[in-house]
């Protein structure tokens, strides 16, 4: 019995390790690439800020679930609520929720506060009377479709230059999940669909 306890403790101690690695290998790629884009010390300590915030949001969520699979619609929901303040009654979300596995649920923490941050500073929650709808779509085969609509607000046109915000969007979940992301700047909002494999939806 004491051997099979220190057998569970070291493979415990082994996961931690793992998972803080992990953790601090993603932190290190944010502040290298949001130094990047900062043209001043306060941007980049507040992007930063940002960013590792929405990280931990995240983990709040997943600890308070014992890293088992967690709502995609919690994560949404914390995260517009934690930015937007009253704003985030501009933003719907409909569809049947989803539980994402561990690795999933942090990739999207991220890439649904970088779509937030945009859409408060230059999309539709940038004046009055945009509002964002975010639709979930279960497939055929178990993969989550995922999709993000802005209207109502000013004008969109595609960014002159290609940040760390703007790769996040775009490449997170192809490069971790092995997904799709598709991302079209029309001229009455935003519009942005994504799909989550099935081996990341529980």
């Amino acid at each position: 019995e004491r051997i099979r306890s220190n057998e569970r403790q070291e493979l415990l101690i082994a996961e931690l390790n793992h998972r803080v690695r992990n953790i601090l290998n993603l932190i290190r790629g944010l502040v290298i690439q949001s130094s990047r884009d900062a043209s001043s010390v306060p941007e980049l300590t507040a992007t930063i800020g940002d960013r590792v915030q929405a990280l931990a949001r995240a983990h709040d969520q997943l600890t308070q679930a014992n890293w088992a699979p967690s709502s995609l619609a919690d994560l949404i929901h914390t995260e517009v609520n934690a930015f937007l303040g009253a704003k985030a009654s501009r933003v719907s979300i409909s569809g049947p929720d989803a539980l994402l596995v561990p690795t999933a649920l942090n990739t999207l923490a991220l890439v649904i506060h970088e779509l937030t941050t945009n859409s408060a500073k230059y999309g539709a929650l940038s004046d009055s009377s945009g509002k964002i709808r975010i639709e979930f779509e279960r497939l055929e085969d178990d993969s989550l479709s995922l999709h993000w609509r802005e209207s109502g607000g000013p004008a969109v046109q595609a960014p002159s230059r290609v940040g760390f915000g703007t790769t996040i969007i775009q490449k997170s979940i192809p490069h971790e999940l092995s997904g799709e992301a598709n991302v079209k700047y029309q001229l009455t909002g935003l519009v942005a669909d994504f799909l989550i494999p099935a081996r990341s939806v529980a």
